[in-house]
């Protein structure tokens, strides 16, 4: 099974691009077509005043050439018209200089080379060669005056006093240009830099927004996990090696693990939040089960506090509705994590559902000391520490609550509760629907009976997971702890596929994979990458690797069993 990539289009950036180039080509035709209007006038003048066609063609010349770099810039090519600019000016320079003799003062002209290469050329060697070529034929110009190999234009004393202050008129326009439009170019660099940087600070200060937020969402179904395991450990008889679990316990542990994988996953679409481009993804699902499941998890956390949670749905509830269950879940997890928090101790939470004219009405009631009025608002700000005599923090959960909701066509508010606290209500349309349709895809474990897989895991917490999920489907498990070992474990038992962790000590498993298929005996092996990091850039770097399949981690069973059905059955 071979992994299929989308790369995502940089569509701001690619705008950036055709603005920059945009702006480029304006610079660029607008010193053309000044240089060529310069060099027609001053052809005209000097050749009025010598008489030389030496001097009036090649400035005619040189007129046209300069409109030539219209017809370049206009295929969308700036930095072809620069580069020809720079070489028509240099030429004219020199040429000119030489013609015209001591009275040229091509000095004058050197600033105006200068800032050119800068402005065409970016990288520092290319600008260093092109700066002492130009610096090295002035030289030899000069050179020429105190000992002519060739000779200049003899000139009246009248047409050296023109020519003088023409120079001078020509030197101060060009360089007064190209410094105008040097000085332009770096303050729109100072302001492009200045726009990453307050990019930059919003980024951060976003993440930094994410990080608080994914705490704040993952503590809970952490502290269940924690309370059921510890609860066990702590009354388990030490002279036995196992104890019995309820089926409850269990459930609920699996139910919050699942609840801590889906707040991972939501963190992958903070970019979309970022960018203003989080949508909703309505599908069906089992609306009233899956609220008593949410319920029955975050009992066990507010039995900590003698805190129970009350059920109460209306008699027209669908069972099942048509929504965004991702972002309904962060509004309802938030809201009853903030319920625990905040009421007071041996007290009851109240969860009710109903639908009213297709508007799903969903509230938690605590029995705390309540908000006041002045602090309704407040509430939904981040990080409002405030809710009676209350010192916790309610965190970004309810601000982040209410943004949902409202993206849904809902809102969030805050009552107060005619027993004591607070009653927080979700208000948002839903479409009831029916049960989705069951996958067609079976599974079927005989399927992989007696294939011999080869786990490559530093971490020996990692092989029990493994090591658990593979023997339950029949499979061989063979564990390595380090790449060098997975090679000769490979060597040795011939492993109908690879299992290795991406980020190990020493060796990466991208790395490790490029070893094992330049060896021929393992090679045709398939090879299944996993990592704890399952953004789109470790999937990029897997497809760039050559690898079979990936996997991130928690691996689910499923997806585990698949995999090696296609790679390994199917193939």
């Amino acid at each position: 099974m071979k992994i299929n990539n989308i790369s995502p289009r940089s569509t701001d950036l690619s705008t950036e691009a055709n603005e920059t180039t945009a702006r480029m080509i304006k610079i660029v035709n607008s010193l053309a077509i000044g240089a060529s209007l310069l060099a027609f006038m001053l052809g005209c003048v000097l050749y009025y005043l010598t008489g030389a066609s030496l001097i009036f063609y090649p400035a005619m010349a040189e007129s046209a050439l300069f409109l030539s770099i219209l017809l370049i810039t206009r295929h969308g090519r700036p930095e072809y018209g620069q580069q020809l600019m720079f070489l028509l000016h240099s030429i004219s320079i020199w040429y000119f200089g030489i013609l015209l003799g001591p009275a040229s003062q091509i000095y004058l002209f050197a600033p105006f080379l200068a800032f050119c290469v800068f402005l065409v050329y970016h990288k520092p060697l290319a600008q260093g060669l092109v700066l002492t070529s130009s610096a090295l034929v002035m030289l030899l110009i000069e050179m020429n005056y105190r000992h002519p190999l060739i000779k200049a234009i003899p000139l009246e004393k009248d047409t050296e006093a023109i020519l003088h202050w023409l120079v001078i008129l020509s030197a101060t326009f060009l360089n007064g240009t190209v410094l105008y439009y040097f000085t332009k170019e770096s303050r729109h660099q100072n302001k492009q830099l200045q726009l990453l940087v307050n990019q930059l600070d919003k980024t951060n200060q976003a993440m930094r927004i994410y990080v608080r937020e994914t705490t704040h969402e993952i503590r809970s179904p952490l502290n269940v996990v924690n309370s059921i395991l510890q609860n066990y450990i702590e009354t388990a008889d030490p002279g036995r090696r196992s104890v019995q679990v309820g089926i409850a316990h269990l459930e609920a542990i699996h139910f919050a693990c699942q609840d801590m994988q889906l707040v991972m996953s939501n963190a992958l679409g903070w970019s979309k939040i970022e960018e203003g481009k989080d949508e909703i993804s309505n599908s069906p699902f089992l609306f009233t089960g899956w609220i008593r499941q949410l319920c029955d998890t975050y009992e066990y956390l507010a039995k900590r506090r003698s805190v129970h949670i009350n059920i109460s749905f209306g008699g027209n509830l669908p069972e099942y509705i048509l929504a965004d269950k991702s972002k309904l879940r962060t509004i309802i997890v938030n809201l009853l994590s903030n319920a625990i928090k905040f009421t007071t101790v041996h007290s009851i939470i109240t969860v009710r559902a109903v639908i009213k004219n297709n508007q799903l009405f969903f509230s938690v009631a605590d029995q705390g000391n309540g908000i006041p009025a002045e602090k309704k608002e407040h509430i939904f700000e981040p990080y409002v520490s405030e809710r009676g005599q209350q010192a916790e923090s309610s965190g970004l959960g309810l601000p982040i609550a209410r943004h949902m909701a409202r993206m849904m066509n809902g809102d969030l508010t805050v009552n107060d509760n005619p027993d004591g606290g607070s009653i927080f209500t979700l208000r948002m349309p839903v479409e009831t629907t029916i049960a989705p349709a069951l996958e067609t895809t079976a599974i079927d474990f005989s399927l992989l009976h007696g294939l011999k897989v080869l786990v490559v895991d530093d971490d020996h917490l990692n092989h029990l997971a493994f090591s658990l999920a593979l023997q339950r489907m029949g499979i061989e498990v063979l564990l390595a702890d380090s790449g060098a070992q997975g090679i000769v474990k490979a060597r040795m038992h011939e492993p109908d596929a690879i299992l290795m962790d991406m980020i190990m000590p020493h060796v990466s498993g991208t790395e490790m994979l490029s070893q094992f298929k330049a060896d021929p005996k393992l090679k045709q092996i398939p090879f299944i990458l996993v990592s704890g990091n399952c953004y789109s850039e470790v999937r990029e770097e897997v497809i760039a690797s050559g690898a079979d399949g990936f996997l991130s981690k928690p691996v689910n069973i499923e997806q585990l069993y698949c995999i090696l059905k296609d790679l390994v059955v199917m193939a």
